[in-house]
């Protein structure tokens, strides 16, 4: 009997922003202790990269102050049930912007009842490109 693994993503654009967020691309690595091929989400459309052991979900723009939820289903593979070992999924979050707020991000964890405990831990990077376009 295999245990089910959940993870849930809430992605909000400030609602402070004249434009919105385009083109963001969510990035959720598998673990090696969990069976990247049976995954289910909601809303579809992520899918699972085999090659990169990776759950990718494209949204094509996030207008001001809107709310971006998805939620994943996997199996873990039979020696995480029996020995207990809590998988780790890193997420990464892209997307392209002008003229918006960077304000911050908040990271929230709650425990799945009859599941692994939850825990976050987070590492925040920005990278920025700035263009310059002479008219």
């Amino acid at each position: 009997k295999y245990t089910d693994c959940q993870v849930a993503i809430q992605i909000s654009s400030n609602p402070g922003n004249e434009r919105n967020l385009s083109n963001l691309t969510i990035i959720m690595v598998v673990p090696r202790n969990v069976l990247g091929e049976t995954l289910t989400t909601q809303p579809a459309g992520g899918f699972y990269d085999a090659s990169k052991r990776s759950v990718i979900w494209c949204v094509p723009q996030l207008g001001a102050g809107e709310k971006f939820h998805l939620h994943s289903r996997l199996k873990l593979e039979k020696s995480v049930s029996t020995y207990g070992e809590s998988p780790i999924f890193p997420i990464m979050v892209k997307c392209q912007s002008l003229y918006t707020h960077l304000s911050g991000i908040v990271v929230e964890c709650q425990d799945e009842p009859k599941g692994f405990p939850a825990n976050v831990d987070t590492q925040v990077g920005k990278r920025f490109c700035v263009t310059h376009r002479e008219r």
